[in-house]
């Protein structure tokens, strides 16, 4: 019997995520030669971009068949992108995801894009298998990683490699009676029933360890490590056997909306069009498949004299063959169908249907502060680059597109410089037109400061004969980035919503040419002058925009994203890039010096400061530096900006 078993790789970026997915296929017989990143001749790094800068910009999927003493098995291999800019690729997996294995760098702690999956992955329940990568450099010089790995689980791992006389490594599966008592211990240590058995049942030919290796990992209190190289294979067999022999998590707390079909990715293809790499929850047979289609026609009825044919279209991404075969567990491809939405990270849904909400809405509730304009050279290619902007959003929803009403022109929104970069260059290749593209915007704000501020607002006209009524309003900061109006005083409904309207409009652009937020006016009295209610109502909008806007110069400053990152260099450059970080007034919080000669800077700065550092630091220390960088812009995380 053959069984399905999605195991997802995940690491910091450089760490050697798809060099171990490029040595596993080899070992698995689905390559014929390892094919390297340098060479940009890897199965997972396809795209052009991935191949000149040496990362990995989507996920992939590979299947391949693994023979063990205990089943046979066919790995659904997924290889996720290591780069912060890239997150949401990683998110969107996570539900599915049977088993992960975190690869990890020797010679340094455990660094931070690490940490963050390490933290998705247990808040996901995915048992977690830890691979050490690059002894073949660093050798025996992996104790900081475990003393760090210890720090971030709370618990101890479980070493399950050691190195023998001659030299060579041996793993715990293979020659666990060669290991030190003391490890079987500690894999029946995070169970009291399971180590009360093995002492109470001594003489027992039960491998009480090896069940407790089996569950372990699962519960989320055993992480067991392997160590090796994925550029030489040593210790990657084993890997597989230990990832294996650990039991999966079954992916079914997730209650589906009609269908059970968790979408893990979306792609293009020539021959197939959009499509969508799903994860079924459970069998479905043909007969299942024509309920799901009549459970669908119940809530989106077809036009006249349209066919259902073909609704749920389904490729076999082994065969590439269309299937009506579903089974639980197994990576299928679903063709695109309008009347679906088929949203990473969610179960397959209908579209415009009450309570499912937007396609965008996941990112329409933390937008990017990264953006940039978008030109064709030639204005009847407009509707060319549009398309081709469809297809990058479908592939990637973490970038979004707007129209600006006043010029026309496209807004292309990224997650980051580097995402925007790649966008523009996934767009613009294989193609003589010609586009043209602003730098990069970074979204600032003004900010209100902490005060609170009595205001009388009034307005005259007419050689003062025509008042718009005295307004007494107090303006203070709010707790946030918000916006807010608050009446203590009963008024007529069109004179609130004409102060409403008055006050948004007056914080569209503050003292600096920016949108004023984190302020509320709160109306204590009005005196409604006679006379004719719309003339007095033009002046108070008047006196509103007027008095409100003279409060700003003073009272805002101008804020905007804060990015982090953290440096793992080699200290000969560290000078170098403590420079760098100077000129664009950086604060370094932090630096330790790591083993194998690297230090491990940390330091932040406004985002609009850092726009190229990590080209400039891949420059400074001619490939060898190392950036992970966090940027975000909210009420407790923000750069307050040069004015």
């Amino acid at each position: 019997m053959k069984y399905y078993r999605t195991v997802g790789i995940f690491a910091h970026i450089d760490s050697g995520k798809t060099t171990l997915t490029e040595r596993i296929l080899y070992e698995s017989g689905k390559i014929s030669a390892v094919g390297s990143i340098e060479d940009g001749n890897t199965e997972s790094d396809s795209l052009q971009e991935e191949i000149e800068r040496g990362i990995s910009i989507r996920t992939t999927f590979h299947s391949l068949p693994w023979q063990t003493d205990f089943g046979t098995f066919q790995i659904q291999l997924v290889d996720t992108p290591g780069h912060i800019d890239f997150r949401n690729q990683v998110t969107d997996l996570l539900p599915a995801m049977e088993t992960a294995v975190v690869v990890l760098e020797a010679g340094t702690v455990v660094q931070s894009q690490a940490r963050l999956v390490i933290e998705e992955l247990r808040k996901a329940s995915v048992p977690i298998v830890f691979f050490i990568n690059k002894l073949d450099r660093f050798g025996d010089e992996y104790l900081d990683t475990l003393v760090s790995l210890e720090e971030i689980l709370g618990v101890a791992p479980v070493c399950l490699f050691q190195k023998t006389e001659s030299g060579a490594l041996e793993y715990y599966l293979n020659h666990s009676h060669s290991f030190a008592k003391k490890v079987d211990e500690e894999l029946l240590s995070w169970n009291d029933e399971l180590l009360i058995s093995s002492w109470s049942q001594s003489s027992s030919s039960a491998d009480f360890a090896r069940i407790g290796l089996k569950d372990g990992p699962k519960s989320g209190k055993l992480f067991p490590v392997y160590g090796g190289s994925a550029k030489t294979g040593e210790g990657v067999r084993e890997l597989l056997d230990l990832l294996l022999w650990t039991n999966p998590k079954v992916p079914t707390d997730i209650i589906p909306l009609a269908y059970p079909l968790l979408v893990l990715s979306r792609r293009m293809a020539e021959g197939i069009g959009p499509y969508a790499v799903v994860y079924p929850l459970k069998d479905l047979s043909e007969l299942d498949l024509l309920s799901m289609t009549e459970t669908f026609l119940q809530s989106v009825p077809l036009p006249p004299n349209a066919s259902n044919a073909g609704l749920f279209q389904f490729i076999d991404p082994e065969t590439e063959e269309t299937t009506q075969e579903i089974h639980k567990g197994k990576l299928v491809l679903l063709k695109h169908n309008e009347r679906f939405l088929l949203y990473p990270g969610e179960p397959v849904a209908l579209r415009n249907v009450q309570g499912i909400g937007n396609e965008n809405q996941k990112d329409q509730r933390s937008p990017s502060p990264f953006s940039l304009v978008i030109e064709p050279e030639e204005s009847s290619d407009k509707e060319f680059w549009l398309c081709r902007l469809e297809e990058l959003v479908w592939e990637d929803p973490g970038y979004q597109t707007a129209i600006k009403e006043d010029t026309g022109q496209i807004v292309l929104f990224g997650r980051g410089e580097l995402h925007l970069e790649i966008g523009i260059k996934r767009i613009s290749g294989k193609t003589e037109k010609k586009l043209t593209f602003s730098s990069i915007n970074i979204a600032k704000l003004e900010l209100f400061k902490k005060m609170s501020h009595k205001v009388a607002l009034e307005h005259r006209a007419f050689e003062d004969q025509k008042s718009s009524g005295t307004l007494i309003a107090v303006l203070e900061d709010t707790a946030d980035f918000s916006k807010q109006i608050a009446f203590e005083v009963s008024l007529p409904e069109e004179v609130k919503n004409s102060i409403e309207m008055s006050f948004k409009e007056a914080c569209l652009h503050g003292f600096y040419g920016e949108e004023v937020c984190g302020l509320r006016l709160r109306i204590l009295s009005y005196e409604m002058p006679k006379g004719d209610l719309q003339t007095t109502l033009t002046l108070l909008k008047v006196a509103i925009l007027a008095g409100v806007k003279e409060c700003f110069p003073s009272n805002t400053y101008l804020v905007g994203p804060l990015t982090e990152i953290e440096v793992m260099v080699d200290s000969d450059h560290l000078g170098v890039v403590l420079s760098d970080l100077s000129r664009r007034d950086a604060k370094v919080v932090s630096i330790i010096e790591a083993v194998a000669g690297k230090s491990h800077l940390k330091a932040n700065a406004p985002a609009q400061n850092l726009l190229g550092f990590s080209g400039a630091l891949r420059n400074m220390t001619k490939g060898i530096g190392i950036s992970w960088e966090r940027t975000a812009f909210t009420s407790e995380f923000y750069a307050v900006l040069k004015e």
